[in-house]
């Protein structure tokens, strides 16, 4: 899950979510809170339901989309094969929205999951100025997104099993250095850490998830010779817990 916070500058009202590539982002925490870490969908399932909370002291409105990771791209240009309802509500302090999505039956890969991103825009109210006084603050907008897992029926194995069996080899770019992850699977493997375990020293490795049928390169920190030692990575399940895992380096 990734959340950040966009501003625009002094006296800022509410944007639309295309106009994002011109705000400056940085982490943050935010009022609003999703049930759950990532939404998985089902092909089978007529639509899944998404709830949000609004933990914070004042009404927020609430702008929700999907995209497919690319940034800097409207998300209308992106014409989706899902549907949101509501895309855009007011939940009121303490208070929370249930969010129905939809998928429109459009072609999708039947061999693999598909990976979207679930968006969350929330724009608090606009500040009043007193009287006699000049209104000259900043307005933030918080966004933050969780992975969208489109999963088709009849495929093979299990979400556990592809993370269970990635491969792991050494891979030389250059001067670096990184372990390269293969999933020969149909589904996403999302990894949140990765240490190499080398003479008794543990090595950082910069994380990445895989994608079904693919293989990605995650750079060791401090090592620059052959890796002969054990791969030590979390990953994360459907529900959003963690897994820990040891491979070998093929």
């Amino acid at each position: 899950m990734v959340n950040t916070v966009i501003t625009k500058g002094f006296k800022t009202t509410c944007f639309a979510a295309a106009a994002f590539t011109a705000f400056t982002t940085f982490q943050v925490n935010a009022d609003i809170v999703i049930s759950g870490t990532r939404i998985v969908y089902p092909a089978s399932s007529k639509d899944v339901i998404v709830n949000l909370d609004n933990r914070g002291n004042k009404p927020l409105l609430v702008q929700t989309w999907l995209d497919d990771g690319r940034d800097g791209v409207d998300p209308q240009e992106l014409k989706l094969p899902f549907v949101i309802t509501p895309p855009v509500s007011r939940i009121d302090p303490q208070k929370g929205q249930s969010l129905r999505i939809t998928y429109m039956g459009s072609a999708l890969p039947q061999d693999r999951e598909s990976l979207f991103w679930f968006n969350v825009l929330e724009i608090p109210p606009k500040s009043k100025a007193k009287e006699g006084e000049s209104l000259n603050q900043l307005q933030l907008a918080f966004r933050t997104r969780i992975k969208l897992f489109f999963r088709p029926d009849g495929l093979k194995g299990t979400p556990g099993d592809a993370a269970a069996n990635l491969k792991w080899s050494q891979k030389k770019e250059g001067n670096t250095l990184s372990l390269f992850a293969q999933n020969d699977s149909a589904y996403n493997v999302s990894i949140s850490n990765v240490k190499l375990k080398v003479g008794g020293k543990e090595y950082t490795v910069d994380s990445k998830s895989v994608l079904p049928f693919s293989g990605v390169s995650m750079p060791v920190k401090g090592l620059s010779n052959n890796i002969n030692g054990t791969v030590i990575y979390s990953t994360i399940n459907d529900n959003g817990g963690t897994n820990k895992r040891e491979a070998k380096i093929d």
